[in-house]
């Protein structure tokens, strides 16, 4: 069990990374399309389904590890009365979770809208759920739960 918690922890953290790089890029190209007032092209529907899908294969390894990582501390009374693990698997899956649904819902909406406002909804919608990510990810820096910058 220690060894798939250790294999399934570096995957998670390797696909963050990714999970990071697309968002930036999926921001940077939605914000010059829309403050630059540019017209709407595949090219940024295509890297705009790039974030939601590598969110989805990080849901699902987290999805994963969630179970281990708890069957690996004997249920849910033993989480509560340690921070570390109450952080993972409540505050950590709760925003990630939300982070999940606004960028499969500014999917959907960038894919309703008319080609003027696909660039601000893609902006906004990833946007917000961009910041709640860097929010709920284990930076190294916070104390008691951060996580090594790779591995």
């Amino acid at each position: 069990m220690d060894a798939l918690h250790s294999i399934l922890v570096d995957m998670h953290s390797i696909n963050r990374w990714l999970v990071l790089f697309s968002g930036l890029y999926v921001l940077f190209l939605s914000g010059r399309g829309w403050f630059g007032k540019q017209v709407w092209d595949d090219r940024a529907g295509r890297f705009g389904k790039y974030f939601p899908m590598l969110l989805d294969i990080q849901a699902l390894l987290g999805l994963v590890l969630y179970f281990v990582f708890l069957s690996r501390q004997g249920g849910f009374e033993h989480v509560f009365g340690n921070p570390a693990s109450r952080f993972f698997l409540m505050e950590h899956s709760v925003m990630m979770a939300l982070v999940l649904i606004l960028a499969h819902a500014g999917a959907y909406f960038v894919k309703k809208a008319a080609p003027e406002n696909k660039f601000k909804r893609m902006f906004l919608f990833y946007g917000i759920a961009f910041l709640l990510l860097l929010a709920a990810i284990p930076w190294p820096f916070m104390p008691g739960y951060g996580r090594p910058w790779l591995f």
